[in-house]
């Protein structure tokens, strides 16, 4: 959960520093599952099956971020990932996972193209963090 709090923090303070520089943030909440979209085609990162997402937001020259929840285990999370990520010819960069399975980071590469997913447990129900880099 540390892991996964610090990879948020993160992803927030980046974040906040490009919209303080002069950059728009925009951050929609969203109640039901919609496909990632780059304004042209859609991104190649799969949904969770029965997740719903929380939040999105696109931060220009970082990427996008979307917030799930499921109540699935992050261990079922993760593997999902690694499978899914790598059928679509993204390989695993680097791996971080808690030693008691509570969560974890996975971040993908295919090329320029990253993708991090962090996987953490809350209040009973597991955390999904998408973030995607995606050169043009």
């Amino acid at each position: 959960m540390k892991l996964f709090q610090t990879v948020l923090t993160i992803l927030i303070i980046t974040g906040l520093v490009l919209a303080c520089s002069g950059c728009t943030v925009n951050i929609k909440n969203l109640t039901q599952n919609k496909t990632l979209q780059t304004g042209k085609e859609p991104l190649n990162v799969p949904e969770y099956p029965n997740a719903t997402r929380t939040s999105y937001s696109n931060v220009p020259f970082v990427g996008q971020v979307a917030i799930y929840q499921t109540n699935d285990t992050p261990k079922q999370v993760l593997e999902f990932y690694k499978s899914q990520m790598q059928e679509r010819g993204y390989n695993i960069s680097r791996s971080f996972t808690s030693a008691s399975e509570t969560g974890g980071l996975i971040i993908f590469a295919k090329g320029q193209d990253t993708v991090w997913v962090a996987v953490g447990q809350n209040n009973g129900n597991t955390s999904i963090a998408l973030r995607t880099s995606f050169q043009s």
